[in-house]
């Protein structure tokens, strides 16, 4: 069984949206883009209130810190601030 976190998908989408990304569903799940920059995520179909999977947290931290978005550790406080 995948680990969940605890945060919401709801918080992540609103956390996106605060940095210029766009949230589209789509009929496999979700499109989260940032065009200025190229990056796209592709997630499963969450619904708002779901927790989001600990393994999806770990690969936008990573990307997002690679692309020099946002450092990891700016993201995880980020994140947990960011309301639903």
């Amino acid at each position: 069984m995948v680990k969940k976190s605890n945060i919401r998908f709801a918080q992540l989408r609103a956390f996106f949206e605060g940095m210029g990304f766009s949230a589209t569903r789509e009929k496999k799940g979700w499109r989260v883009e940032h065009a200025p920059t190229g990056t796209v995520f592709i997630f499963r179909p969450y619904r708002s209130n779901e927790l989001v999977y600990a393994p999806d947290l770990f690969l936008i931290r990573s990307q997002l810190d690679a692309r020099g978005l946002v450092a990891e550790d700016e993201f995880n406080e980020s994140l947990t601030k960011t309301p639903v």
